[in-house]
């Protein structure tokens, strides 16, 4: 067993001489604030074998003034989040959103690292820092970055832990809002889908352009989310065959009690989870699972696909898509450029998606089923979709 060290105090304060190297010692002793604990933590650092006192004095300034000096109630940009995560279990979150922050934080601490103190952050760090995510994400993902980093900034302040809010001062990152998102017109679509069925590779044996327009397809006619779309199996795929009553039309409303039966068969698709850039499994936001109709287009790609898969020695349990999200996101931009249409992202897809069911009228307790957002975020999103509504009402009270 080694002995244990013996130092003896000099007249300077936190120097120590070693009895056993016959040099000196520094102890450093300084606190962080715990954020979750709401206390300070006390530490200590050790600069060791400085040859003279006078060494010794320069290594303890060092120590003084460089980065483990902290004040009162000094708090990262990771103890902010672990501060909100507190409020965030106190106030029932979902899992989801838990999830999705603190990806988030960790796409932020790419370029801010999450030691950074709060108080260090200035505007010209703030704008610095989304200039730089501005060059690699979409203007969406801005948006959700900026809503992250702010309100983990705010909690800092509103509990104290910050005297001054910059964000008092800076301007607030511009960014496209959520419902102005473009839509992609079905003619916009058919040349994506006709380009990808008609262009062929043979990269190492294998045309991966089949099964990108099968991804392409699952987008646009189902609206699930890109992380939901990534964490799709085999599996995932149902039959469904049933009888149910036909709602009675026009065309039989003169003989009461026409309506009839009808057959109802197909492939529907069961959303239960959703990947996220790391690679982890979560639940589906919102905790929803739903299942999904296929059309008989996308029906016909998937038992292309599917048989395609089978005799290439899959199982059902494999995922659909093996894609990163960073491929989709650059492949889109790509696939637009080629066929010569605007620009649009994954998420394009479930705007138009959801639009659509609203023009067809599809009652909007039946698009939150199968969209997954909640009835209260679809009529924010997609206000102005509903304004003929006004013309229905009018015409109804007219007719009394």
């Amino acid at each position: 067993m080694a002995e244990k060290i013996k130092r003896s105090k000099t007249k300077y304060p936190n120097i120590y001489l070693n009895e056993y190297t016959g040099k000196y010692d520094v102890k450093y002793n300084y606190k962080e604030y715990d954020p979750v604990m709401q206390k300070n933590k006390y530490k200590s650092k050790w600069v060791y074998n400085c040859l003279t006192v006078t060494e010794a004095k320069a290594e303890l300034a060092k120590l003084q003034t460089g980065i483990n000096k902290t004040g009162g109630k000094d708090i990262t940009l990771q103890g902010a989040f672990e501060l909100w995560k507190v409020k965030a279990s106190a106030q029932r979150y979902s899992n989801t959103t838990i999830l999705n922050t603190e990806q988030q934080l960790k796409t932020i601490c790419k370029y801010l690292p999450a030691n950074t103190r709060l108080k260090d952050i200035t505007e010209d760090v703030y704008y610095q820092l989304f200039d730089c995510l501005r060059k690699e994400y979409s203007e969406e993902t801005i948006y959700t970055l900026n809503s992250a980093f702010r309100k983990l900034i705010q909690i800092a302040y509103k509990r104290g832990f910050i005297a001054d809010n910059f964000l008092h001062k800076a301007d607030n990152i511009k960014t496209k809002k959520k419902d102005s998102f473009r839509l992609l017109t079905h003619e916009e679509f058919e040349k994506i889908d006709h380009y990808l069925e008609n262009t062929k590779s043979n990269y190492r044996g294998y045309d991966s352009y089949p099964r990108l327009q099968f991804f392409y397809n699952i987008l646009y006619y189902t609206g699930v989310r890109l992380g939901e779309c990534l964490a799709l199996t085999w599996a995932d795929f149902q039959t469904f065959d049933y009888y149910t009553r036909e709602t009675q039309t026009a065309e039989y409303n003169s003989t009461p009690g026409t309506a009839r039966s009808i057959y109802a068969h197909g492939k529907r698709l069961n959303i239960t989870k959703a990947r996220l850039r790391n690679g982890d499994i979560k639940e589906p936001k919102n905790l929803k699972h739903r299942a999904i109709p296929l059309p008989s287009r996308l029906e016909a790609i998937y038992d292309r696909e599917y048989h395609r898969h089978i005799e290439n020695g899959g199982s059902d349990e494999d995922r659909v898509f093996t894609y990163t999200h960073s491929y989709c996101l650059s492949r889109i931009k790509q696939t637009c450029r080629k066929v010569r249409i605007e620009p649009c992202n994954c998420h394009s897809f479930r705007h138009t998606y959801i639009s659509n069911l609203i023009k067809q009228n599809v009652p909007i307790s039946v698009i939150e089923k199968v969209s997954g957002d909640t009835q209260q975020t679809i009529f924010a999103r997609y206000s102005h979709m509903f304004e003929h509504d006004e013309v229905m009402v009018l015409k109804a009270l007219e007719n009394l």
